[in-house]
């Protein structure tokens, strides 16, 4: 037997003594019923919740056991008038708590069908998303042994000017992610631009620059929209997936305010075949894009002014352009 189940049993073992110790003393007078009873739905406020372990079940378990009212009420008293006058109510009244009995247990019922549809509902989600990050998981496995080791960062320093000169004027702040170096980040600054960097925790970024340690989806999460002056996307372009593109630049877009300045800086799809073995090349199958797709992308989402900047050594590009 594995440790939880010993603690649950050990759970129900000392439920059922304190219920059996309260009957006891209800049962022989020692405690009114009313005390009794505000004890135990202080009681039940702050044990465990079963649902948590057992699931939804078990809760709905619980709605139609409380939905169940007993129409016979007790008789029982410490004086015999008393159980006559209890007698003689509740058979003038039978009738009457039979049927408020009969609507309260129709009510439970409506309730908890909805309740069973929609607990079936969720497991059958449940077991489709956990088919689905099985394979997901697989590939994200496999992704990440390959990038492990593989060093392919685009020439930015060469870009520098550009950059500033395409920032210069831009109005908030600049998101810089997924940050691979400081130095980019650092000509930024050099140059005026009120620039900031994203980089995943792993990444070795100097302290002296302005460097969120985060995903840069889970920053993005966690921003206004129209809230940036700009972006430069990088990094992601390079090893992401198309998805993790697609998504990364949907996500900007959104966070930038109106008139904005964008771009993004990424690797040559001949480039990444170049360095990396085939193996990896044909696993790693769909990144980068090519530059022509970046120029469409930016141009359906209504970006004006779109240039494209080619590094000294051809192996990486740089695609600047404005937001309506």
């Amino acid at each position: 037997m594995s440790d939880s189940e010993s603690d649950a049993n050990y759970f129900k073992e000392v439920v059922a003594e304190i219920e059996a110790e309260a009957q006891r003393r209800s049962s022989s007078g020692e405690y009114p019923r009313a005390l009794l009873r505000s004890l135990d739905e202080e009681f039940r406020r702050w044990i465990p919740d079963a649902s948590l372990e057992n699931g939804v079940e078990d809760t709905i378990r619980s709605i139609e056991a409380a939905a169940y009212v007993d129409p016979a009420v007790p008789t029982s008293s410490k004086s015999p008038l008393g159980r006559c006058v209890k007698w003689a109510v509740r058979r003038l009244t039978y009738f009457y708590h039979r049927h408020v009995t009969q609507q309260i247990t129709a009510l439970g019922i409506h309730i908890t069908r909805p309740l069973r549809l929609l607990d079936a509902s969720l497991k059958s989600v449940n077991r489709r998303l956990s088919a689905l990050e099985d394979r997901l998981d697989v590939d994200a496995a496999a992704r990440s042994e390959l990038l492990v080791g593989i060093s392919i960062s685009s020439s930015f320093d060469e870009f520098s000017e550009v950059l500033g000169q395409h920032f210069n004027h831009v109005s908030g702040r600049v998101l810089v992610g997924d940050l691979p170096n400081a130095q980019l980040l650092k000509s930024l600054r050099n140059e005026g631009v009120d620039a900031y960097g994203v980089a995943s925790s792993d990444t070795p970024i100097q302290e002296t620059v302005d460097v969120r340690h985060e995903h840069l989806f889970d920053h993005l999460g966690d921003l206004a929209n129209q809230s940036l002056g700009g972006f430069i996307l990088c990094g992601i372009p390079d090893y992401g997936s198309v998805n993790e593109q697609l998504r990364a630049l949907r996500l900007l877009l959104l966070r930038s305010k109106p008139g904005a300045s964008v771009a993004v800086i990424v690797l040559h799809p001949e480039t990444w075949r170049k360095r990396l073995s085939p193996v990896a090349t044909d696993l790693l199958h769909g990144r980068p894009m090519h530059t022509e797709t970046w120029s469409y992308l930016l141009s359906r989402e209504g970006a004006s002014n779109i240039r494209v900047a080619e590094s000294s050594d051809s192996s990486c590009c740089l695609i600047t352009a404005s937001l309506l």
